[in-house]
């Protein structure tokens, strides 16, 4: 299986994920990913997550369970504040399921720049 495009990261107070179009919906894929994102949680400063989601496709509702998923999974680490960058449905779909999930904080944005100003501060 050819390795995937998506991509984690932390910046300053934020732990960044990049999605690609076409990003497969594979359980496996899921736990790699979060792997990597407790890892940087674990070992970062961070409180917000910034989620960049490169598709024009409409997300599967399997994305949408574990982006809340991840959102609990990232709350214990303090990461409160949640982004989503998309254009769209796509991120108010994102952004109500991790807003449902109590002391967590979701929004969604047309851009990177918007994202990261509401995100560090």
């Amino acid at each position: 299986m050819a390795d995937s495009q998506w991509k984690l990261w932390a910046d300053e107070n934020v732990v960044y994920a990049k999605f690609p179009e076409g990003m497969p919906a594979e359980e496996s894929e899921f736990i790699r990913i979060n792997e990597r994102f407790e890892e940087l949680a674990e070992k970062e400063r961070v409180d917000a997550h910034i989620s960049i989601i490169q598709m024009e496709s409409s997300l599967p509702r399997e994305v949408i369970e574990k982006a809340a998923e991840a959102a609990k999974a990232g709350k214990p680490h303090g990461i409160t504040r949640w982004a989503l960058v998309s254009n769209g449905i796509k991120g108010m779909a994102f952004a109500s399921s991790v807003k449902k999930i109590d002391g967590i904080d979701a929004k969604s944005f047309k851009d990177v720049e918007e994202a990261e100003e509401w995100a560090t501060n």
